[in-house]
Protein backbone atom coordinates (compact mmCIF):
# COMPACT_ATOMS: atom_id res chain seq x y z
CA UNK A 1 0.00 0.00 0.00
CA UNK A 2 1.21 3.58 -0.53
CA UNK A 3 1.03 6.67 1.30
CA UNK A 4 2.21 9.83 0.39
CA UNK A 5 3.46 13.33 2.26
CA UNK A 6 1.65 16.24 0.66
CA UNK A 7 2.58 19.53 2.93
CA UNK A 8 4.60 20.26 6.04
CA UNK A 9 2.86 23.18 8.20
CA UNK A 10 4.67 24.30 11.62
CA UNK A 11 2.46 26.30 14.12
CA UNK A 12 3.24 27.40 17.91
CA UNK A 13 -0.25 27.61 19.63
CA UNK A 14 -1.59 30.38 22.22
CA UNK A 15 -0.39 27.78 25.19
CA UNK A 16 2.98 27.43 23.75
CA UNK A 17 2.87 23.98 22.83
CA UNK A 18 4.65 23.48 19.51
CA UNK A 19 3.12 21.11 16.88
CA UNK A 20 4.49 19.95 12.95
CA UNK A 21 1.06 18.91 10.65
CA UNK A 22 1.71 16.60 8.14
CA UNK A 23 -0.77 16.01 5.30
CA UNK A 24 -1.27 12.86 3.28
CA UNK A 25 -3.12 10.30 1.62
CA UNK A 26 -4.67 6.49 2.31
CA UNK A 27 -4.53 5.63 -1.10
CA UNK A 28 -6.30 2.26 -1.06
CA UNK A 29 -9.80 3.04 1.19
CA UNK A 30 -12.46 1.32 -0.22
CA UNK A 31 -15.33 2.84 -2.05
CA UNK A 32 -18.04 0.26 -0.59
CA UNK A 33 -16.93 -1.58 2.41
CA UNK A 34 -20.27 -3.67 2.10
CA UNK A 35 -19.71 -5.60 -0.79
CA UNK A 36 -16.19 -8.31 -1.00
CA UNK A 37 -16.77 -8.27 -4.85
CA UNK A 38 -16.20 -4.07 -4.88
CA UNK A 39 -12.67 -3.36 -5.49
CA UNK A 40 -12.66 0.54 -5.90
CA UNK A 41 -11.08 2.41 -3.90
CA UNK A 42 -10.25 6.39 -2.85
CA UNK A 43 -7.87 8.59 -1.95
CA UNK A 44 -8.30 9.62 1.58
CA UNK A 45 -6.99 12.34 3.43
CA UNK A 46 -5.53 12.58 6.68
CA UNK A 47 -2.81 14.66 8.51
CA UNK A 48 -0.33 13.52 11.32
CA UNK A 49 1.15 15.06 14.64
CA UNK A 50 4.40 13.38 15.56
CA UNK A 51 6.31 15.55 17.92
CA UNK A 52 5.13 14.37 21.22
CA UNK A 53 4.95 10.34 20.45
CA UNK A 54 6.80 7.54 22.07
CA UNK A 55 7.12 4.72 19.99
CA UNK A 56 7.72 2.70 23.16
CA UNK A 57 5.25 3.40 25.81
CA UNK A 58 3.00 6.06 23.59
CA UNK A 59 -0.69 5.78 22.52
CA UNK A 60 -2.47 7.13 19.32
CA UNK A 61 -5.55 9.47 19.05
CA UNK A 62 -7.79 9.59 16.04
CA UNK A 63 -9.24 12.46 15.71
CA UNK A 64 -12.55 12.36 13.23
CA UNK A 65 -13.38 15.19 11.04
CA UNK A 66 -17.18 15.28 9.52
CA UNK A 67 -19.74 17.37 7.87
CA UNK A 68 -16.98 20.03 6.53
CA UNK A 69 -13.51 20.33 4.69
CA UNK A 70 -11.07 19.20 7.19
CA UNK A 71 -8.38 21.00 8.17
CA UNK A 72 -6.64 19.22 10.33
CA UNK A 73 -5.57 20.37 13.69
CA UNK A 74 -6.68 23.98 14.04
CA UNK A 75 -5.35 26.27 16.00
CA UNK A 76 -8.59 27.25 18.11
CA UNK A 77 -9.02 23.59 18.86
CA UNK A 78 -5.69 22.21 20.49
CA UNK A 79 -6.65 20.53 23.36
CA UNK A 80 -5.95 16.91 21.92
CA UNK A 81 -2.62 18.78 21.00
CA UNK A 82 -2.40 19.39 24.68
CA UNK A 83 -3.11 15.90 25.63
CA UNK A 84 -0.82 14.31 23.09
CA UNK A 85 2.03 16.06 25.12
CA UNK A 86 0.62 14.30 28.09
CA UNK A 87 0.28 11.12 26.98
CA UNK A 88 2.75 10.87 24.59
CA UNK A 89 0.71 10.24 21.68
CA UNK A 90 0.47 10.74 18.14
CA UNK A 91 -2.30 12.40 16.40
CA UNK A 92 -3.62 11.53 13.27
CA UNK A 93 -6.97 13.08 12.08
CA UNK A 94 -9.04 11.63 9.52
CA UNK A 95 -10.69 13.37 6.55
CA UNK A 96 -14.53 12.09 6.38
CA UNK A 97 -15.33 10.48 3.14
CA UNK A 98 -17.24 12.97 0.51
CA UNK A 99 -15.75 16.17 1.91
CA UNK A 100 -12.38 18.42 1.58
CA UNK A 101 -10.21 16.19 -0.92
CA UNK A 102 -11.78 12.83 0.01
CA UNK A 103 -13.99 12.44 -2.69
CA UNK A 104 -14.91 8.66 -3.57
CA UNK A 105 -15.90 9.85 -7.59
CA UNK A 106 -13.47 12.84 -8.22
CA UNK A 107 -15.51 15.42 -10.08
CA UNK A 108 -18.73 12.90 -10.27
CA UNK A 109 -18.93 12.93 -6.25
CA UNK A 110 -21.87 14.66 -6.06
CA UNK A 111 -24.01 13.81 -8.09
CA UNK A 112 -27.19 11.79 -6.37
CA UNK A 113 -26.48 8.38 -8.14
CA UNK A 114 -22.94 8.55 -6.33
CA UNK A 115 -23.89 9.48 -3.08
CA UNK A 116 -25.34 6.51 -2.34
CA UNK A 117 -21.99 5.39 -0.64
CA UNK A 118 -22.17 8.79 1.50
CA UNK A 119 -23.07 7.09 4.96
CA UNK A 120 -22.63 6.96 8.77
CA UNK A 121 -22.08 3.06 8.49
CA UNK A 122 -19.33 3.22 5.46
CA UNK A 123 -17.93 6.03 7.26
CA UNK A 124 -17.11 3.96 10.56
CA UNK A 125 -15.95 1.44 8.44
CA UNK A 126 -13.46 3.81 6.34
CA UNK A 127 -12.28 4.54 10.04
CA UNK A 128 -11.47 0.60 11.20
CA UNK A 129 -10.03 0.08 7.60
CA UNK A 130 -8.25 3.40 8.16
CA UNK A 131 -6.83 1.97 11.50
CA UNK A 132 -6.01 -1.62 10.24
CA UNK A 133 -3.76 0.01 7.68
CA UNK A 134 -1.74 1.98 9.77
CA UNK A 135 -1.55 -0.83 12.29
CA UNK A 136 -0.30 -3.56 9.62
CA UNK A 137 2.41 -1.22 7.79
CA UNK A 138 3.44 -0.05 10.91
CA UNK A 139 3.47 3.70 9.85
CA UNK A 140 4.96 6.26 12.01
CA UNK A 141 6.34 3.43 14.27
CA UNK A 142 2.60 2.63 15.34
CA UNK A 143 2.90 -1.03 16.74
CA UNK A 144 0.18 -3.52 17.66
CA UNK A 145 0.77 -2.84 21.36
CA UNK A 146 -0.09 1.17 21.03
CA UNK A 147 -3.89 1.75 22.27
CA UNK A 148 -5.75 3.97 20.26
CA UNK A 149 -8.30 6.44 21.50
CA UNK A 150 -11.18 8.18 19.22
CA UNK A 151 -11.87 12.23 19.50
CA UNK A 152 -14.19 14.49 18.01
CA UNK A 153 -17.06 16.85 18.19
CA UNK A 154 -20.69 17.50 17.00
CA UNK A 155 -21.33 14.67 14.47
CA UNK A 156 -17.72 13.63 14.16
CA UNK A 157 -18.15 12.97 18.01
CA UNK A 158 -21.07 11.17 16.98
CA UNK A 159 -19.34 9.31 15.26
CA UNK A 160 -16.40 8.73 18.20
CA UNK A 161 -19.19 7.05 20.24
CA UNK A 162 -20.59 5.05 17.76
CA UNK A 163 -17.09 3.88 17.02
CA UNK A 164 -16.21 3.08 20.42
CA UNK A 165 -19.46 0.95 20.13
CA UNK A 166 -19.27 -0.69 17.13
CA UNK A 167 -15.17 -1.40 17.04
CA UNK A 168 -14.41 -1.50 20.40
CA UNK A 169 -11.26 -4.12 19.92
CA UNK A 170 -9.96 -1.10 18.14
CA UNK A 171 -9.85 2.07 20.10
CA UNK A 172 -9.84 1.49 24.00
CA UNK A 173 -11.73 4.63 24.32
CA UNK A 174 -13.31 7.54 23.17
CA UNK A 175 -13.84 11.45 24.20
CA UNK A 176 -17.47 12.16 22.45
CA UNK A 177 -18.04 15.91 22.49
CA UNK A 178 -21.10 17.41 21.89
CA UNK A 179 -22.11 14.07 20.39
CA UNK A 180 -25.35 13.83 18.54
CA UNK A 181 -25.81 10.23 19.48
CA UNK A 182 -29.71 10.08 19.25
CA UNK A 183 -30.81 10.59 15.87
CA UNK A 184 -33.95 12.54 16.20
CA UNK A 185 -36.05 13.46 13.19
CA UNK A 186 -38.06 16.63 14.48
CA UNK A 187 -36.51 17.97 17.11
CA UNK A 188 -38.08 21.29 18.62
CA UNK A 189 -35.91 20.87 21.61
CA UNK A 190 -32.93 22.57 19.98
CA UNK A 191 -35.32 25.75 20.45
CA UNK A 192 -36.11 25.40 23.58
CA UNK A 193 -32.38 25.39 24.36
CA UNK A 194 -31.51 28.34 22.65
CA UNK A 195 -34.79 30.23 24.50
CA UNK A 196 -33.09 29.15 27.69
CA UNK A 197 -29.99 30.06 26.75
CA UNK A 198 -30.45 33.65 25.61
CA UNK A 199 -33.14 34.09 28.71
CA UNK A 200 -29.45 34.04 30.55
CA UNK A 201 -28.70 38.00 28.97
CA UNK A 202 -32.43 39.22 29.66
CA UNK A 203 -36.09 38.62 28.26
CA UNK A 204 -35.52 41.63 25.74
CA UNK A 205 -32.89 39.05 24.39
CA UNK A 206 -35.42 36.49 23.56
CA UNK A 207 -37.84 38.89 22.30
CA UNK A 208 -35.47 40.67 19.95
CA UNK A 209 -35.82 36.92 18.44
CA UNK A 210 -38.72 36.51 17.89
CA UNK A 211 -40.14 39.17 16.97
CA UNK A 212 -37.11 39.84 14.05
CA UNK A 213 -38.40 36.32 13.21
CA UNK A 214 -42.34 37.93 12.67
CA UNK A 215 -40.41 41.34 10.95
CA UNK A 216 -38.81 38.47 8.16
CA UNK A 217 -42.58 36.96 7.51
CA UNK A 218 -44.05 40.53 7.37
CA UNK A 219 -41.34 41.76 4.80
CA UNK A 220 -41.76 38.59 2.94
CA UNK A 221 -45.33 38.90 2.54
CA UNK A 222 -45.20 42.37 1.09
CA UNK A 223 -44.13 44.09 -2.07
CA UNK A 224 -40.51 44.40 -0.76
CA UNK A 225 -39.75 40.52 -0.74
CA UNK A 226 -36.80 40.75 -3.31
CA UNK A 227 -35.02 44.14 -2.48
CA UNK A 228 -35.52 42.18 1.33
CA UNK A 229 -33.71 38.92 0.46
CA UNK A 230 -31.80 41.00 -1.59
CA UNK A 231 -30.09 42.78 1.54
CA UNK A 232 -29.10 39.15 2.52
CA UNK A 233 -27.69 37.88 -0.53
CA UNK A 234 -30.70 35.26 -0.56
CA UNK A 235 -32.49 36.05 -3.63
CA UNK A 236 -32.13 32.67 -4.86
CA UNK A 237 -33.93 31.07 -1.86
CA UNK A 238 -37.79 30.57 -1.62
CA UNK A 239 -39.77 32.55 0.91
CA UNK A 240 -39.71 30.03 3.54
CA UNK A 241 -35.71 28.80 3.04
CA UNK A 242 -35.43 32.49 3.64
CA UNK A 243 -37.07 31.86 7.01
CA UNK A 244 -35.23 28.79 7.55
CA UNK A 245 -31.97 31.06 6.86
CA UNK A 246 -32.70 33.40 8.97
CA UNK A 247 -33.60 31.62 12.04
CA UNK A 248 -30.51 29.34 11.66
CA UNK A 249 -28.09 32.27 11.24
CA UNK A 250 -29.27 33.83 14.72
CA UNK A 251 -29.13 30.39 16.95
CA UNK A 252 -26.03 29.60 15.33
CA UNK A 253 -24.41 31.88 17.45
CA UNK A 254 -25.74 30.79 20.26
CA UNK A 255 -25.02 27.25 19.21
CA UNK A 256 -21.05 28.13 18.64
CA UNK A 257 -20.88 30.09 22.67
CA UNK A 258 -21.69 33.70 21.10
CA UNK A 259 -25.10 34.29 22.67
CA UNK A 260 -23.28 37.46 24.66
CA UNK A 261 -22.32 38.57 21.63
CA UNK A 262 -25.26 37.87 19.75
CA UNK A 263 -27.44 39.55 22.45
CA UNK A 264 -25.12 42.73 23.21
CA UNK A 265 -24.97 43.17 18.95
CA UNK A 266 -29.23 43.02 19.01
CA UNK A 267 -29.26 45.39 22.13
CA UNK A 268 -27.11 48.35 20.23
CA UNK A 269 -30.31 49.11 17.37
CA UNK A 270 -32.27 51.59 18.32
CA UNK A 271 -35.55 49.91 16.63
CA UNK A 272 -36.62 46.74 15.42
CA UNK A 273 -35.85 47.99 11.68
CA UNK A 274 -32.56 48.54 12.99
CA UNK A 275 -32.10 45.36 14.12
CA UNK A 276 -32.86 43.83 11.58
CA UNK A 277 -30.57 45.96 9.39
CA UNK A 278 -27.47 44.61 11.82
CA UNK A 279 -28.33 40.78 11.22
CA UNK A 280 -28.95 41.47 7.58
CA UNK A 281 -24.91 42.43 7.52
CA UNK A 282 -23.98 40.14 9.56
CA UNK A 283 -25.67 37.47 6.98
CA UNK A 284 -23.72 39.44 3.92
CA UNK A 285 -20.47 39.20 4.97
CA UNK A 286 -20.49 36.00 7.36
CA UNK A 287 -23.27 33.69 5.64
CA UNK A 288 -22.90 30.90 2.97
CA UNK A 289 -26.25 31.44 1.97
CA UNK A 290 -25.88 28.39 -0.38
CA UNK A 291 -26.30 25.73 2.20
CA UNK A 292 -30.08 27.19 2.50
CA UNK A 293 -31.35 27.06 -0.83
CA UNK A 294 -32.67 24.20 -2.98
CA UNK A 295 -31.37 25.64 -5.91
CA UNK A 296 -27.69 25.57 -4.97
CA UNK A 297 -27.78 22.17 -3.39
CA UNK A 298 -28.86 20.78 -6.51
CA UNK A 299 -25.47 21.80 -8.21
CA UNK A 300 -23.13 18.75 -8.45
CA UNK A 301 -20.21 20.56 -10.12
CA UNK A 302 -17.67 21.90 -8.10
CA UNK A 303 -13.81 23.07 -7.50
CA UNK A 304 -11.66 20.63 -5.94
CA UNK A 305 -9.72 23.80 -4.04
CA UNK A 306 -13.23 25.12 -3.11
CA UNK A 307 -15.64 22.50 -2.46
CA UNK A 308 -18.53 23.38 -0.46
CA UNK A 309 -19.91 20.70 1.99
CA UNK A 310 -23.70 21.61 1.90
CA UNK A 311 -25.20 19.18 -0.25
CA UNK A 312 -23.40 16.44 1.15
CA UNK A 313 -24.65 17.12 4.60
CA UNK A 314 -27.77 17.99 3.50
CA UNK A 315 -27.87 14.48 2.02
CA UNK A 316 -27.10 12.67 5.76
CA UNK A 317 -29.92 14.61 7.00
CA UNK A 318 -32.48 13.64 4.42
CA UNK A 319 -31.45 10.16 4.29
CA UNK A 320 -30.37 9.26 8.07
CA UNK A 321 -29.82 11.76 10.44
CA UNK A 322 -32.46 14.21 10.27
CA UNK A 323 -31.83 16.60 13.77
CA UNK A 324 -34.68 18.80 11.78
CA UNK A 325 -35.20 21.68 13.90
CA UNK A 326 -38.74 22.85 13.88
CA UNK A 327 -41.14 25.05 15.94
CA UNK A 328 -42.31 24.28 19.66
CA UNK A 329 -45.00 25.04 20.86
CA UNK A 330 -43.80 27.50 23.32
CA UNK A 331 -40.93 29.85 23.20
CA UNK A 332 -40.42 29.46 19.74
CA UNK A 333 -37.16 31.22 18.35
CA UNK A 334 -37.76 30.68 14.33
CA UNK A 335 -40.98 31.30 12.36
CA UNK A 336 -43.77 28.03 12.78
CA UNK A 337 -43.47 27.88 8.90
CA UNK A 338 -40.13 25.65 9.72
CA UNK A 339 -42.24 22.85 10.23
CA UNK A 340 -41.86 19.10 9.18
CA UNK A 341 -43.52 19.32 6.09
CA UNK A 342 -40.86 22.54 5.18
CA UNK A 343 -38.32 20.14 5.37
CA UNK A 344 -39.97 17.30 3.40
CA UNK A 345 -40.43 19.59 0.62
CA UNK A 346 -37.14 21.26 1.52
CA UNK A 347 -34.82 17.41 0.61
CA UNK A 348 -37.20 16.69 -2.36
CA UNK A 349 -36.42 20.22 -3.91
CA UNK A 350 -32.66 20.19 -3.13
CA UNK A 351 -32.43 16.11 -4.55
CA UNK A 352 -35.34 16.20 -6.99
CA UNK A 353 -36.87 12.94 -5.36
CA UNK A 354 -38.47 11.76 -2.58
CA UNK A 355 -35.81 11.31 0.30
CA UNK A 356 -36.41 10.99 4.07
CA UNK A 357 -34.51 9.76 6.80
CA UNK A 358 -35.96 6.93 9.75
CA UNK A 359 -34.36 7.89 12.67
CA UNK A 360 -35.36 4.57 14.22
CA UNK A 361 -33.47 2.78 11.87
CA UNK A 362 -30.13 5.05 12.48
CA UNK A 363 -30.85 4.47 16.36
CA UNK A 364 -31.22 0.68 16.27
CA UNK A 365 -27.67 0.42 14.75
CA UNK A 366 -25.68 2.89 17.21
CA UNK A 367 -28.16 2.52 20.19
CA UNK A 368 -29.71 6.86 19.98
CA UNK A 369 -30.06 8.02 23.47
CA UNK A 370 -29.80 4.12 25.09
CA UNK A 371 -26.25 4.26 24.05
CA UNK A 372 -23.97 2.20 26.45
CA UNK A 373 -20.32 1.34 26.09
CA UNK A 374 -17.26 1.59 28.35
CA UNK A 375 -14.88 4.08 28.25
CA UNK A 376 -16.62 6.69 26.74
CA UNK A 377 -16.75 10.15 27.95
CA UNK A 378 -19.64 12.03 26.49
CA UNK A 379 -19.54 16.01 27.24
CA UNK A 380 -21.94 19.06 26.54
CA UNK A 381 -21.80 22.56 27.33
CA UNK A 382 -24.44 23.72 29.18
CA UNK A 383 -26.29 25.80 26.26
CA UNK A 384 -25.46 23.79 23.85
CA UNK A 385 -28.94 23.02 21.75
CA UNK A 386 -27.23 19.95 20.53
CA UNK A 387 -26.87 18.42 23.95
CA UNK A 388 -30.82 17.44 23.74
CA UNK A 389 -29.55 14.87 20.96
CA UNK A 390 -26.97 13.51 23.23
CA UNK A 391 -26.81 11.72 26.64
CA UNK A 392 -27.32 14.07 29.68
CA UNK A 393 -27.52 11.39 32.94
CA UNK A 394 -25.41 8.83 33.36
CA UNK A 395 -26.43 5.54 32.24
CA UNK A 396 -24.53 1.96 32.38
CA UNK A 397 -20.90 2.30 31.79
CA UNK A 398 -21.06 5.32 30.14
CA UNK A 399 -19.54 8.80 31.51
CA UNK A 400 -21.37 11.91 31.42
CA UNK A 401 -20.42 15.24 31.58
CA UNK A 402 -22.02 18.36 31.13
CA UNK A 403 -20.43 21.31 31.36
CA UNK A 404 -21.69 24.88 33.23
CA UNK A 405 -20.14 28.05 32.12
CA UNK A 406 -21.38 31.42 30.98
CA UNK A 407 -21.47 30.58 26.77
CA UNK A 408 -20.14 26.99 27.34
CA UNK A 409 -21.92 25.51 23.83
CA UNK A 410 -20.99 23.25 21.41
CA UNK A 411 -17.61 21.27 21.46
CA UNK A 412 -16.26 23.52 24.37
CA UNK A 413 -13.67 21.83 25.63
CA UNK A 414 -12.09 21.09 22.52
CA UNK A 415 -11.22 24.59 21.88
CA UNK A 416 -7.39 25.97 23.19
CA UNK A 417 -7.19 25.79 26.38
CA UNK A 418 -6.68 29.74 27.88
CA UNK A 419 -5.90 30.29 31.50
CA UNK A 420 -9.28 32.39 31.37
CA UNK A 421 -11.22 29.49 30.89
CA UNK A 422 -13.72 29.52 33.43
CA UNK A 423 -13.10 26.82 36.65
CA UNK A 424 -15.65 24.07 35.16
CA UNK A 425 -14.35 23.71 31.68
CA UNK A 426 -11.21 23.70 33.23
CA UNK A 427 -12.76 20.26 35.05
CA UNK A 428 -13.69 19.01 32.70
CA UNK A 429 -10.45 18.79 31.06
CA UNK A 430 -8.63 17.88 34.21
CA UNK A 431 -11.76 15.34 33.97
CA UNK A 432 -10.91 13.74 30.53
CA UNK A 433 -7.57 13.40 31.20
CA UNK A 434 -7.71 11.69 34.38
CA UNK A 435 -9.77 8.83 32.46
CA UNK A 436 -7.41 8.85 29.04
CA UNK A 437 -4.55 8.25 31.82
CA UNK A 438 -6.63 5.50 33.24
CA UNK A 439 -7.60 3.75 29.99
CA UNK A 440 -3.85 4.20 28.87
CA UNK A 441 -2.80 2.43 32.34
CA UNK A 442 -4.87 -0.71 31.98
CA UNK A 443 -3.98 -1.32 28.35
CA UNK A 444 -0.44 -1.23 29.24
CA UNK A 445 -1.00 -3.51 32.48
CA UNK A 446 -2.84 -5.48 30.03
CA UNK A 447 0.03 -6.69 28.48
CA UNK A 448 2.64 -6.98 31.04
CA UNK A 449 0.11 -9.64 32.39
CA UNK A 450 0.31 -11.61 28.53
CA UNK A 451 3.71 -11.23 28.26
Amino acid sequence: MKYFLILTIAFVCLSEIPYDQKEWYFEQQRVNHFDPSDTRVYKQRYWSVENYFDKNSGSVLIWICGEYTCPGVRQSRLFPVEQAKLFNSLILVVEHRYYGKSMPFGQDSLKYENLKYLSVRQALDDLATFINYIKQNHLFGVQDSHPWIAIGGSYPGAMAAWFRFQYPHLVIGALASSAVVNSIVEFPKFDYQIYEATLKSGPQCVKDIQDLNKLAEQYLEGTQSVSFKTRFKSEKLSNNEFLFMFADVLVNLVQYGRRTYLCDLLATGQTLDAKMDLIANYVYNEVDIREYGSYYLQITDFDPETVGSSRQWMYQCCTEVGWWQTSPLQNSMRSDRIDINFYKQFCKDSFKTDIWPDGDRTNSYFGGDQLDVDNLILTNGVEDPWKHASVLKNQGNLIVREIQCDNCAHCVELYTPTVNDAADLKNARTQINYYFKQWIDEHYRKLSVQI
